[in-house]
């Protein structure tokens, strides 16, 4: 009695262990397939600067609030890049996670400072110049949304132009974000350095 009582309790772990395997490799599986999802829209339709972003006001603060933004000075931010964005028709996803970059999360680390409203480091090109200032944020973000657009399509702008460097850019050049790196900025990880900003953003929304 007593082996036989053994033998069940070893098939019984044995079998515990077996199932508890095939969970753990069922679960490694999906991470996988969700990882080549995220992958291909990425790098399909998630990095054209041109469309529709995904995220919310609220989860555009977020990412701010955890990258210890200074949310009592710029929280009508995320809003004001929904807004402005929609209406020249770029995703405000990818123009937000720009920002994120160029300002440092709204630390203004950089060369840029606070006061000039850049969120785009607009004419800022390193070794302390400091590029172009506005009159306020919203036109700031404006400039922004309007430079993207000049990369991105040779469609007109909607709203009066604000960004003094507009007729610089070879209109249409650069529809991806991919093909920002050496245009916008001489970084050749330019644009990885957004891709993963932009990527924790939707990993923390959910979206993926």
């Amino acid at each position: 009695m007593r082996r036989k009582h053994f033998l069940q309790i070893g098939t019984g772990a044995i079998a515990l262990f077996t199932f508890d395997r095939i969970r753990q490799d069922a679960a490694q599986a999906q991470e996988l397939r969700q990882n080549r999802i995220c992958l291909q829209r990425l790098t399909g339709q998630i990095d054209r600067i041109m469309g529709d972003g995904i995220t919310s006001e609220v989860q555009l603060l977020r990412i701010l609030r955890l990258n210890s933004a200074p949310l009592n000075l710029y929280g009508d931010v995320p809003a004001i890049y929904r807004e402005e964005a929609a209406i020249e028709g770029i995703n405000h996803d990818i123009a937000f996670c720009q920002m994120c970059l160029e300002t440092g999360f709204l630390q203004f680390d950089g060369d840029v400072r606070p006061e000039q409203n850049n969120f785009g480091g607009i004419g800022a090109i390193g070794n302390g110049e400091r590029g172009d200032s506005f009159s306020d944020r919203r036109i700031g973000i404006r400039a922004q949304i309007q430079h993207l657009k000049a990369y991105a399509t040779t469609q007109p702008l909607i709203q009066p132009l604000v960004d003094p460097r507009f007729s610089l850019i070879k209109r249409g050049t650069a529809p991806l974000l991919s093909q920002l790196s050496g245009r916008w900025a001489n970084d050749s990880n330019y644009d990885k350095k957004i891709m993963a900003i932009l990527r924790r953003l939707y990993e923390l929304s959910g979206s993926f």
